[in-house]
């Protein structure tokens, strides 16, 4: 690797058409892959192929460093095909967008050897980070960590040791992400799901690993404005808050799963006939009036996310900070879209009665594979809500961010994203 952008980058367009394309072959993969409980070879090596782990890899090192929002489009069309790949290529293969954010001697050490890298993340869970000469002890285990099983590297997040929330010892809690490698963690294989079976979402564990201190960073500077890493990188994504960015990962397999779920229920229950009176299930108006109401929800779902990409994508490349509102707003839209999403799917997977609950129906797996998404801490429904109303009603929230703006001043931002 010679440090230099790659001789062609594809269009948004060209790079979602790649993976229109693997649809057929990650539905034929699916049920193969849930039994497998995490990412085939063969896919692994068809995203690879497309192109889809570059997608927010820096230039510097052979990557596509493209605008916020790709990652939205590309996944949604893998989540026709399989959730779990979806997950996998936007909330993993997104990650190298964290690790560029780290200090460029990190970055320097690491890339140029691994231009394909895969990057694997664990925030859940716990860990400790010891101060010693020329860097840290980490200890800890980690949950849920998706598609570790072919990561070159992982991040994970510890509190420093000595730090604490004792309001008598002066002391605040401290963390750290640090970067470490396959050889310094061990992958515990828990993963066993009710949807996203396929991710390999399992634990990983370290014991006593010495990690110097520039694959280091404080948790505060790795996901404010102006990382340290930044500084190698022309595109604005590397500079952006991190939390808001963060939450729309899971947005593209959350949408694809549902249009899965859609598609694949329209092309069964074209030729479906009722098991006592073989009836033409297509042919009943209760029928078409839920799959129209599904369609409803999924399209302004989708028209949500599409905003919030978009706004993104525009106030990051303008170098604007966002207000508190701002971010409680992009919270409960999020969280709002993938309500749409689920209630869409679950109707959907209800109507095709028990033929659905097998395990190789596909509305069925879309179904479960959603309704796993709508479980992550970044769309749930009461954390999402609570805020704005608080706000609305002239409450504190605990947030100073909000606290301390002026109510009148940005009340409209509550109210329209």
């Amino acid at each position: 690797m010679d440090g230099s952008a790659p001789s062609y980058i594809p269009t948004r367009e060209e790079i979602t058409q790649a993976a229109r394309d693997l649809i057929p072959a990650l539905r034929e993969r699916a049920l193969a892959t849930e039994e497998n409980r995490t990412l085939l070879p063969e896919t692994v090596a068809d995203l690879k192929a497309a192109g889809i782990h570059k997608i927010f890899t820096p230039k510097r090192y052979g990557g596509f460093e493209m605008d916020w929002g790709a990652h939205v489009d590309v996944t949604k069309e893998l989540g026709k095909g399989c959730g779990s790949t979806s997950w996998v290529a936007s909330v993993v293969y997104c990650h190298s967008w964290l690790l560029a954010r780290f200090p460029p001697e990190c970055q320097e050490e690491f890339w140029p050897d691994n231009p394909d890298a895969i990057i694997g993340t664990a925030f859940a869970g716990g860990g400790s980070m010891t101060e010693t000469e020329g860097g840290y002890i980490l200890n800890g285990q980690w949950k849920f960590s998706s598609g570790i099983n072919h990561s070159d590297c992982a991040v994970v997040a510890a509190k420093v040791g000595g730090s604490d929330d004792d309001p008598h010892s002066g002391r605040t809690q401290v963390f750290r992400m640090a970067m470490i490698l396959p050889s310094e963690y061990e992958v515990i294989d828990v993963w066993y799901s009710e949807g996203l079976r396929g991710t390999g979402s399992n634990d990983i564990k370290v014991v006593d690993q010495f990690v110097p201190a520039h694959r280091t960073i404080l948790t505060e500077e790795a996901t404010g404005m102006k990382p340290p890493g930044a500084v190698l990188h022309d595109s604005y994504i590397y500079n952006v808050e991190f939390s808001p960015y963060f939450f729309t990962l899971v947005t593209g397999p959350m949408l694809g799963t549902a249009l899965g779920a859609l598609e694949q229920y329209c092309e069964l229950t074209k030729t479906r006939l009722g098991q006592m009176f073989k009836e033409s299930i297509a042919e009943q108006v209760p029928v078409q009036i839920r799959v129209g109401e599904s369609a409803a929800e999924i399209q302004a779902a989708t028209l949500i996310v599409d905003n919030i990409s978009d706004y993104l994508h525009e106030e990051g490349k303008a170098g604007r900070e966002l207000p508190g509102t701002t971010l409680m707003t992009i919270r409960r839209d999020l969280a709002h879209a993938s309500r749409q999403c689920l209630a869409a799917v679950t109707r959907l997977s209800g109507m095709m009665g028990v033929s659905a609950q097998t395990g190789n129906n596909p509305v069925q797996r879309h179904f479960r594979d959603c309704r796993t998404i709508s479980t992550h801490g970044g769309l749930q429904w009461d954390a999402s809500m609570g805020p704005i109303g608080k706000r609305m009603l002239g409450l504190q929230t605990g947030d100073a961010k909000v606290d301390d703006a002026i109510p009148s001043a940005d009340l409209d931002k509550v109210l329209i994203s």
